[in-house]
């Protein structure tokens, strides 16, 4: 039996890619992004598997387009939440760093909060946060996105905690990527890039399994935990320092 997937923030990068997996494989998906055009580039990929609508997690009223988009596809049984932004801000900019809260932090906690709402009435569900490996330390660059990056992966953690004890059936799920060749991928630092459709397919993965975590891909696991031990003057030397990785040629 196919299921029926929600990706919010579907209309480019590692949700995008989802979306055409799951299409592809006869499943309804419903994709929903800020940027109109790219929703209906999907769309004529599977018109009849995928369903768009416009929305932006940080307006308060997105839950009313998440209600019509859940309608018009019947119901649903997973939803992803892959919208995200990140401002390279070294400056410290106030406009930069309130746009990311405002979608990473307040439009994220909106998602969740509606998702929870919907699958607990339900009795059943799987809801699907992308963070990064940017959760686990600070960086001066981009302040706001790794913190933000920080509390989606803490808030996931404690939904999944908290669907646990109350046994409402609810599957949470927390998709945290390395470097993905993707926009949103930049930096003079990047290695282990991984090609979108190779993130996308262990992303999948990892969902239908219903894992609590998974790093996309899988290696990342070993740096995220390594930055973790770090001692503070190492990991300040490594993320401050003015060394780049050497170009190959």
């Amino acid at each position: 039996m196919s299921k029926k997937i929600l990706i919010v923030g579907g209309s480019s990068g590692l949700g995008r890619q989802l979306a055409v997996l799951y299409a592809g494989e006869g499943c309804e998906v419903g994709v929903m992004g800020r940027r109109e055009n790219l929703l209906t580039d999907l769309r004529e990929l599977y018109p009849d598997n995928i369903f768009i609508k416009k929305g932006d997690i940080s307006d308060e009223t997105i839950s009313h387009s998440l209600a019509e988009l859940i309608h018009d596809l019947n119901g649903v049984d997973i939803i992803i939440l892959a919208a995200s932004i990140i401002h390279f801000n070294n400056d410290l900019l106030p406009d930069p760093e309130r746009n990311t809260i405002d979608i990473n932090v307040k439009g994220y906690t909106r998602v969740l909060n509606y998702a929870w709402q919907y699958f607990r009435e339900k009795g059943k569900g799987q809801i699907v946060g992308i963070t990064s490996i940017a959760a686990a330390r600070g960086n001066k660059e981009a302040p706001a996105y790794h913190a933000s990056k920080a509390f989606q992966s803490v808030y996931l953690e404690s939904l999944r905690v908290k669907a646990k004890f109350e046994k409402n059936g609810i599957v949470i799920t927390e998709l945290i990527p390395g470097y993905i060749d993707t926009e949103m991928g930049k930096g003079k630092r990047m290695f282990w890039v991984a090609s979108l459709g190779k993130a996308a397919r262990q992303a999948k993965k990892a969902i239908t399994k219903k894992k609590s975590k998974a790093f996309i891909t899988k290696r990342w696991w070993l740096v995220y935990h390594v930055q973790r031990l770090l001692p503070t003057f190492i990991y300040d030397w490594i993320v401050n320092g003015s060394w780049t990785l050497k170009s190959k040629h």
